[in-house]
C-alpha cells in the first residue's frame, strides 16, 4: 500500500473544504457518508483551540462542536474574508469510474 503523506496547514481564512473524520487510509470511502464539507472558520474555533463549531454557514453537512484533532481536511473548495461565500472550485471535464458490465 501507498503511504498516505500529511502535514499540517493554519487556517487563517474561512475555507470550504471536504473533511474526514479521523485520518485517511487506503480504504477510506468505501462507506457511506465518510465525507462532508464544512466551512472552517477561525472565529468559531473554541477559546482552548481544542474545538470547533460547524452549521453556521449554507453547505454545512456537519453541525454543532467537534474535535478539531478528529477532523482531516481532505481538499480546500474555497476560501475567503467576510461574510459572503466563495466562489468554490467544483466542477471537471470529466469522471472516470468503476462499473459493472
Amino acid at each position: 500500500m501507498n503511504q498516505i503523506e500529511m502535514s499540517s496547514i493554519d487556517v487563517t481564512k474561512k475555507i470550504v473544504a471536504i473533511v474526514l473524520f479521523g485520518r485517511p487510509t487506503q480504504v477510506s470511502g468505501f462507506r457511506a457518508g465518510e465525507y462532508f464539507q464544512v466551512t472552517i472558520d477561525p472565529a468559531m474555533v473554541s477559546p482552548s483551540g481544542e474545538y470547533i463549531r460547524f452549521g453556521k454557514n449554507q453547505g454545512d453537512e456537519i453541525m454543532g462542536w467537534q474535535r478539531v484533532d478528529a477532523l482531516t481536511i481532505l481538499e480546500v473548495l474555497g476560501e475567503w474574508d467576510g461574510d459572503e461565500p466563495p466562489d468554490m472550485t467544483i466542477g471537471a471535464n470529466g469522471v472516470t469510474m468503476i462499473a459493472v458490465e
